[in-house]
């Protein structure tokens, strides 16, 4: 007997060790049975229950209105959707879940809802949506490859811009990191290192040794030679095959300025030799130069947010060096008088001086001082016999003449064209020394007069726009 009731306390111990193993196994569901009970809620909102094939997904909200809440619930869902493949389908799908109660692209069905109201409490929405759990594996799979891919690109960028800086290509390294930046933008990537934050600032370092320096430079001429170094500890190496933008402030042929830049490249010497081509580069300020990243950087702006730039572009407006320049004219010193006669469509000689006045402005802006002088004599021999005469010790003169082509009236608009020319010639040598050809200006205005004057005003700024070049 003592056998047999030993055969069966075994017996009743194993069983017990069952269900208490059970009930351990058991314990997060039947927590989360009770908790829906006493909270008052569907069961499927803490044990969401779903076939072998599909995979279910609960959706919370709550705020004061239940439409409201009803709309977090979706957002829940799809929030849960969007960390399950890897990659935001909020905006994707948002619209079709809100309509259909479903997404056709994973198979998903809002198959279960149950709102909650109380008094004194925000309302409860609950969704249960279940969807096709193959469907949500394959897109999980090509967000993953993604990545993948993308770490691969932007791994074999890094070891590209390496080379590059070694071998002194400073620019090409930088342009190479902006190049990684953009695929990082695209999506997750698996290394911190590869993430957009971590290549911008490695390109801000290489930025940041860039070195402008100048060296021969001619304020008076606004001419330098301009040279770009790496700094480092031991070595200052030149910056090869670098595209340098100069950019200044100019004046167009109607007296109004405008930002003009002209660009250069340090190519295999390190070095540029800045000569300000346009000669509407006003008298007095300074010329920037700085790396030229203009086209890397509107392809950043386009896909990476402000903020994350504004380090970067801190970074290249340090990098650039100021060359403030005073320019001074050859002629300055010289004794220049001028006059241009203005004529009316019959050939009458006006009593105005419009030409003559916007023509002076510009070169007393640039530091030449100019005198109006009555000028009548046409021949040029006449003419430095009248010049000896009226202002003795004139070295250089500028005679012009200009008339009206054309006047007609458009609706309630005068329109005036006028044509002419202006030579500079040199009393000196007694030889001419530039010519604008016919030069024509057209003006608008409602009184006749008025479109005259502005017409001949015009005449003038662009022909001493025109003789700027034989000046400086």
């Amino acid at each position: 007997m003592k056998h047999g009731y030993r055969r069966y306390g075994l017996v009743f111990s194993g069983i017990l060790l069952l269900l208490i193993l059970t009930l351990l196994s058991s314990c997060t569901s039947l927590s989360n049975l009770v908790r829906s009970q006493v909270e008052g809620l569907p069961s499927w909102v803490y044990t969401p229950v779903a076939s072998s094939n599909r995979t279910a997904f609960v959706g919370k909200g709550t705020t004061q209105v239940l439409f409201n809440a009803k709309l977090m619930a979706y957002e829940d869902i799809l929030n849960q959707l969007s960390a399950f493949v890897g990659e935001p389908v909020q905006g994707l799908y948002y619209r079709e879940l809100t309509t259909t109660d479903a997404i056709e692209a994973f198979g998903l069905n809002i198959v279960n809802e149950y709102s909650k109201t109380e008094l004194r409490s925000p309302a409860q929405f609950y969704l249960l949506a279940t969807a096709d759990t193959a469907k949500l594996e394959s897109k999980r799979t090509r967000v993953y490859n993604a990545v993948l891919k993308r770490d691969k690109e932007i791994e074999a960028l890094i070891r590209s811009a390496d080379l590059a800086y070694r071998a002194n290509n400073d620019i090409r390294a930088i342009m190479l990191y902006f190049d990684a930046a953009l695929i990082a933008s695209e999506g997750p990537v698996t290394s911190k290192k590869y993430e957009v934050d971590a290549l911008l600032d490695k390109s801000i370092t290489f930025i940041s040794a860039l070195r402008f320096s100048l060296s021969k430079s001619d304020p008076l001429k606004a001419t330098a030679t301009v040279q770009l170094r790496r700094k480092s500890r031991l070595l200052s190496p030149k910056v090869l095959n670098a595209p340098v933008v100069a950019q200044f402030d100019a004046m167009n042929s109607l007296g109004k300025n405008y930002a003009d830049s002209l660009f250069f490249n340090t190519a295999s010497e390190g070095v540029i030799q800045f000569v300000p081509y346009n000669y509407g580069l006003v008298g007095k300020g300074f010329i920037r130069f700085a790396v030229d990243f203009s086209s890397s950087l509107a392809q950043l702006e386009q896909k990476i947010p402000r903020e994350s730039l504004a380090p970067l572009q801190a970074a290249l407006e340090k990098s650039g060096i100021d060359f403030p320049y005073f320019l001074l004219s050859a002629f300055a010193p010289k004794k220049i008088v001028a006059d241009i006669r203005e004529y009316e469509y019959t050939g009458t000689l006006r009593n105005t001086k419009e030409a003559l006045s916007s023509f002076l402005d510009l070169y007393d802006s640039r530091g030449v001082a100019i005198s109006p002088l009555a000028l009548a004599q046409e021949e040029v021999s006449e003419l430095f016999d009248e010049v000896l005469l009226k202002a003795p010790g004139a070295q250089l003169v500028l005679k012009g003449k200009a008339g009206i082509v054309d006047e007609t009236r458009i609706g309630e608009q005068s329109v005036v064209v006028v044509t002419g020319s202006v030579q500079l010639w040199d009393m000196e040598k007694n030889m001419l020394v530039a010519d604008t050809l016919e030069v024509e200006a057209v003006a608008f205005a409602s009184r006749a007069e008025d479109a005259k004057k502005k017409a001949f005003s015009r005449f003038g700024q662009i022909s001493s726009s025109l003789l700027l070049p034989s000046f400086f």
